[in-house]
C-alpha cells in the first residue's frame, strides 16, 4: 500500500517539472535537475511527515485470548 501512496506523489513530481520543463520554466539541464531535486524532495518530505503524524492513531488494544477459550476441548 505504501508504494502505491509513494508512486502516486513521484507520479505528481514528475507531471509538474515536466509542465515547468515545456513552459519553459527551466532554460537549462542544471535548472531543471536542480527545481526537480527541490520538488522531490518537497514531496518526500510531505510523505514522512504524514507517515509519522500518522503512527499515533493505534487500533485499541484487544484483550489476550488463550487457546483453551477458543479451542473446544477434545
Amino acid at each position: 500500500m505504501m508504494i502505491l501512496v509513494a508512486a502516486m506523489f513521484l507520479l505528481v513530481v514528475v507531471v509538474l517539472a515536466l509542465y515547468l520543463y515545456v513552459s519553459g520554466l527551466f532554460t537549462n539541464r542544471r535548472a531543471f535537475q536542480f527545481g526537480f531535486s527541490i520538488l522531490l524532495a518537497s514531496f518526500a518530505l510531505t510523505i514522512v511527515v504524514g507517515i509519522y503524524s500518522c503512527q499515533g492513531y493505534d487500533l485499541p488494544a484487544t484483550p489476550q485470548v488463550s487457546l483453551s477459550e477458543v479451542l473446544p476441548e477434545p
